[in-house]
């Protein structure tokens, strides 16, 4: 079979992406995957999503207190969801907002660009479709991210056309909802979470395509190949007929998934178990019949399986490497030196471009121990790392390292990416509503229409505004004193001011309803 290119298939980007000079910011190449059509469908399902938690559940905190999102802040509110995935690591997100914390610990960029809680509504109502539009097919366990997934494959595949060699492996993204489709792999790093098949350029990891494991598929399924087969022949439809080279180790290789894949045009290569169907019996070594550095294989219409002794009998498949052509590793012996063992060619090539997909998986990681309430918001993260990562390996093409610098990595292209969404973006939501500040003097006026109601589908859970403050204001000047021993307790109350739209305890002899319209300095 001949293993060249198609005259005009060159490697590298083509499209939108080819257009690019050593000039295009940061920001233009994140911009070739995750489009201004994509920031504004985001904002409008955001929005919309508020609007109808607020319809449903008028007492919501965040729902009852929700302003329009605009893109400009949707930019911003990414560009700090980044930087506490790849930059600033906490255990929390509240306290990348706090003040409370230790010198060394505080963070006031982030509340610089917007406050806590409104970090946190947007983190609570981010959506990409419409749950009422019926047209939609919520028979597939993903449809709550497709329309995101589905534009990071399309652009990722028109902006960029990889090298010959590729890999394809599975990744996990880490969560532990109580979902479906978890998946348990015991021999990943990340043991639990949402199982994905990437098939990546091996040398730089650029993620081609992409299937997120949802149980049994309505996609395309060949019988011959079964279940596992069936998704090595989806990844790879969109390189059919190309002469590319693919490696896959074990989990993936049988004698059938070859043949079919020649047949397509595509190569492949990599590990095998001896007892998949159609493997030659006679090529089964046991390890007290080899010693390191053996080796034998069987060639048959281009179809060649290795095996090669290791420290145990290894069995590779091929349908691109000579089987006769041989070289060293290195290995090291009982007494510790290093010694040049004999391989087959074709065990140091799947060595070098096997890692592809791991490469993609270790820089777009996310981080674990952060909760997430709602997987589709983990994988929208993960749609944002894949294509900045994406964006990255595009930009590695038109600005080399100087020679001498320092090596620009993916997490400086990250840096840069977060610093230009967040750009001059402030939020005009800085002071919470709790915040005892002059901005709440219109309280004092006008109090004859202050009068208190009890909201529908109120709980006992909202404390009152003034011995919170009270509360808080004797912890700051006692700092001595434990919680317990605060003279001042957090009532908490299912009664507010109509007009102030704040909790207040107004039964007993209680004095907060009076102080809070009466006083300046309610607190003290």
């Amino acid at each position: 079979m001949d293993s060249t290119f198609k005259p005009n298939e060159t490697p590298g980007p083509r499209a939108a992406a080819a257009n690019c000079t050593p000039e295009t910011t940061v920001l233009e190449y994140f911009a070739l995957f995750w489009d201004d059509d994509m920031w504004q469908l985001i904002v409008d399902k955001t929005n919309l999503n508020a609007l109808h938690v607020e319809t449903v559940k008028p007492a919501d905190y965040y729902a009852r207190q929700w302003q329009p999102l605009t893109v400009p802040e949707l930019k911003a509110f990414v560009g700090l969801r980044l930087a506490m995935e790849y930059a600033v690591i906490k255990r929390r997100y509240e306290q990348y907002f706090s003040y409370k914390t230790g010198y060394v610990f505080k963070t006031p960029g982030f509340r610089n660009v917007m406050c806590r809680d409104r970090f946190l509504a947007i983190w609570k109502f981010l959506y990409v479709i419409d749950e009422h539009d019926p047209s939609i097919d919520k028979q597939d366990k993903l449809y709550k991210i497709l329309p995101l997934l589905n534009n990071i494959i399309k652009k990722s595949q028109e902006n960029y056309n990889p090298a010959q060699d590729l890999s394809l492996d599975e990744g996990v993204i880490p969560a532990k909802n109580r979902l479906a489709i978890k998946q348990c792999i015991a021999s990943k790093p990340v043991k639990w979470g949402i199982k994905t098949f990437l098939l990546c350029e091996s040398k730089t990891g650029y993620v081609y395509n992409i299937e997120i494991y949802s149980g049994k598929t309505r996609g395309t399924f060949i019988t011959e190949l079964g279940a596992t087969g069936s998704v090595v022949a989806r990844l790879v439809s969109c390189v059919e007929g190309q002469n590319y080279q693919l490696y896959m180790d074990r989990f993936y290789n049988s004698p059938s998934l070859s043949k079919y894949l020649m047949t397509k045009k595509i190569h492949s290569c990599g590990t095998i178990v001896a007892n998949r169907k159609g493997f030659p019996k006679g090529l089964i070594r046991k390890n007290k019949d080899m010693k390191r550095g053996d080796y034998d294989y069987l060639s048959l219409d281009g179809l060649s399986v290795i095996v090669w002794c290791d420290r145990k009998p290894l069995y590779f498949i091929t349908t691109f490497h000579d089987p006769r052509l041989t070289t060293t590793v290195n290995r090291k012996s009982i007494d510790g030196t290093v010694q040049q063992v004999p391989c087959p060619k074709m065990v140091l090539s799947y060595t070098q471009n096997m890692g592809g997909c791991d490469r993609n998986d270790q820089m777009t990681k996310l981080y674990g121990s952060v909760k997430h309430y709602c997987w589709p918001r983990r994988m929208l993260l993960k749609c944002l790392t894949w294509a900045s990562y994406n964006a990255y390996v595009i930009r590695s093409y038109y600005k080399q390292n100087a020679p001498g610098k320092r090596l620009y990595t993916f997490y400086d292209f990250i840096d840069e990416l977060v610093l230009g969404l967040i750009g001059d973006y402030r939020s005009p939501i800085l002071i919470r509503r709790r915040s005892a500040t002059s901005s709440s003097l219109p309280r004092l006026l006008n109090v004859g229409q202050h009068t208190p109601e009890r909201p529908t589908g109120a709980t006992g859970n909202n404390r009152c505004i003034v011995c919170r403050e009270k509360a808080r204001y004797f912890a700051k000047k006692n700092p001595s004193v434990e919680k317990k021993n605060n003279p001042h307790k957090e009532s908490k109350t299912v009664f507010r001011c109509r007009e102030c739209d704040q909790f207040l305890c107004i039964r007993g002899n209680s004095t907060c309803w009076s102080d809070y319209h009466q006083k300046v300095d309610f607190w003290r």
